[in-house]
């Protein structure tokens, strides 16, 4: 019974020393994940964005308005939806582009380069495509990001309603995101639906 005494008495003791441990320690990750490595995450964000859309001079003004008591979550998604904002409402027009050399042309070219009356695209329109991303390296013309020929658009600089034909130098390569906000009549939603935005979410700590 004695020995049972002590023992609760003794374990009482370490549990009470214990506590001030754990509320140190629980303080300590409270102050981590409130500030975090912040400067990690965005020059890893500054490296991917700069490699990845080359064409687009993302800003990180963003950083200086944070507040500190944030955690470090919340800090990040609040830097990758600016930076989605940026992405969207960068300021790009479609425009003509280089030719190709006439040696990598083919023999019905300029029969189809011209518009005709139903508007319809030319039989040889994905040869036109295709040429169009070699003459781009495969890079959207918007943000520069590397795209595959099947996930590329190929958009008209120079609209059929406005006379463009289908000539390569008014053929524009783009990568699916830019092709949605060139397009978009909502910019807002268009914004939550980017590969761009799902891509920099899964960098947040979680």
């Amino acid at each position: 019974m004695f020995l049972d005494f002590k023992f609760v008495f003794f374990g009482s003791l370490i549990t009470l020393s214990l506590i001030p441990l754990y509320i140190y320690r629980k303080e300590i990750y409270k102050r981590f994940s409130k500030k975090g490595n912040l400067k990690v995450f965005i020059k890893d964000l500054k490296a991917y964005l700069t490699y990845n859309y080359p064409k687009i001079n993302f800003n990180f003004d963003i950083v200086e308005k944070l507040d500190e008591k944030d955690l470090l979550k919340t800090k990040q998604i609040l830097i990758i939806e600016d930076l989605a904002r940026q992405f969207v409402y960068f300021e790009y027009e479609l425009s003509t582009q280089k030719g190709v050399p006439k040696e990598k042309l083919w023999s019905s070219y300029d029969q189809n380069s011209t518009l005709h009356k139903d508007n319809k695209f030319p039989i040889d329109w994905p040869q036109r495509k295709e040429a169009a991303w070699n003459r781009e390296e495969g890079n959207c013309n918007r943000c520069g990001t590397k795209t595959k020929l099947v996930d590329a658009n190929a958009l008209l600089a120079k609209q059929m309603k406005n006379g463009g034909g289908f000539n390569l130098e008014n053929v524009v390569i783009l990568c699916n995101d830019c092709a949605r906000i060139i397009k978009s009549q909502n910019l807002e939603k268009t914004k939550k639906d980017l590969n761009f935005l799902d891509k920099l979410m899964k960098k947040v700590s979680y």
